[in-house]
């Protein structure tokens, strides 16, 4: 699966000043600097984070402190299977996140 992860949270560290209430945005290079929850696929077998010419990486700060962080992951997960019924079975896979 391929997928935007999307984390939003408020570290008052970040706030700064702006008379016009406008966000900042950055590229993945400010992500090594700061704080970023610590978030994983439970059942990953093989994830990456896109690279193509730069990291698909975002860093949204807005003047309140308030991060949007967006990162574009490929994860291949584990998925236990029952066919004792097939043809006829259907199977439901779930993709866990902790933190």
């Amino acid at each position: 699966m391929t997928l935007y992860l999307r984390h939003y949270w408020k570290d008052e560290r970040l706030a700064f000043p702006s008379a016009t209430n406008k966000s900042m945005t950055f590229d993945g290079r400010l992500v090594k600097k700061i704080w970023v929850p610590d978030v994983f696929f439970v059942h990953s077998k093989r994830s990456f984070i896109h690279d193509t010419t730069t990291d698909n990486i975002m860093l949204r700060v807005f003047p309140d402190g308030h991060v949007l962080y967006s990162l574009r992951v490929t994860v291949t997960a584990a998925c236990n299977m029952d066919f004792s019924r097939f043809p006829l079975d259907s199977q439901t896979c779930t993709l866990e996140l902790e933190s």
